[in-house]
């Protein structure tokens, strides 16, 4: 709650900008990401005194209430920076967001009255325009994130549609540089991959993609498919297979947690962490 109320102190001057970033979906965004945060807590606190800091890279990040929030409150001295990825933010070179990309102003604008948000952020917040389905922006991505971190990689992937998760989890297992992974998956594939025969592999691990397809899917608020409480089964066995194609780490570990934060015909509480 501090964190966002920092926020509302910063862009009190762009009364604008900030009505876009607080709609109803910023407190759902917030308990949602609890988890998260804590999780990154722990693992950034351990981090040795002296050793070199943490590089956060937040996968489909959309506007980035999570980077903005571990911005807050994570120990500035051990992290580096967080890199806010989605394959709608603009080019880095553009001047100004097309309509249909996210609009940046709060990490790069400024204020009526020459705050410069960027500045403001206690650990740098940066975008990086990249598509996980695109086999040469993830090239793109390790060349100009990972391989130019210091420290470990801190890989956050919150809220991933459907085989956005297998890329997440790809990333995660073909990169030693990545030490900390929490994976909160959103929708269940699509029925295409089942009528294709398609194999989900992953990390070693096979599965049918049958198991855990599903029609349907959301336009706007409103959900257009099979009843949502009937997915929930499909849904356990997908979080559980994406558990089972996570690497692990020398002496690390890999859990897959349940955590209550949706309510109200919500069934996607899954957490997968490992290191």
């Amino acid at each position: 709650a501090a964190a966002v109320v920092r926020w509302r102190r910063r862009f009190s001057g762009n009364p604008k900008l900030w009505q876009r970033l607080a709609k109803d979906r910023l407190v759902k965004e917030v308990i949602e990401c609890a988890p998260v945060v804590a999780a990154t807590l722990d693992f950034v606190n351990a981090i040795p005194d002296g050793d070199p800091p943490a590089t956060v890279v937040d996968l489909c990040s959309g506007k980035g209430y999570l980077a903005m929030l571990l911005s807050e409150l994570l120990p500035p001295e051990k992290v580096a920076r967080v890199v806010l990825v989605d394959k709608a933010w603009p080019m880095q070179n553009q001047e100004a967001p097309l309509p249909h990309q996210i609009n940046w102003d709060h990490i790069y604008g400024s204020s009526p009255d020459g705050v410069d948000y960027f500045e403001s952020w206690p650990i740098s917040l940066r975008t990086s325009k990249q598509d996980l389905k695109c086999k040469s922006s993830v090239r793109g991505m390790v060349k100009h994130v990972f391989d130019r971190a210091e420290g470990p990689i801190v890989l956050l992937a919150v809220h991933l549609c459907g085989i956005l998760s297998l890329r997440a989890l790809d990333v995660f297992n073909s990169h030693p540089s990545c030490k900390f992974l929490v994976l909160k998956p959103c929708c269940l594939p699509g029925m295409v991959h089942a009528k294709r025969d398609e194999i989900f592999t992953v990390g070693g691990h096979s599965f049918d993609s049958k198991e855990v397809c599903s029609a349907g899917k959301f336009r706007g608020d409103k959900w257009y498919g099979p009843p949502r409480n009937t997915m929930k089964p499909k849904f356990d066995r997908w979080a559980q297979n994406l558990a089972a194609g996570c690497a692990v780490r020398g002496a690390g570990a890999r859990t897959l947690e349940h955590i209550s934060v949706q309510e109200k015909g919500g069934y996607q509480n899954a957490y997968v962490f490992a290191e």
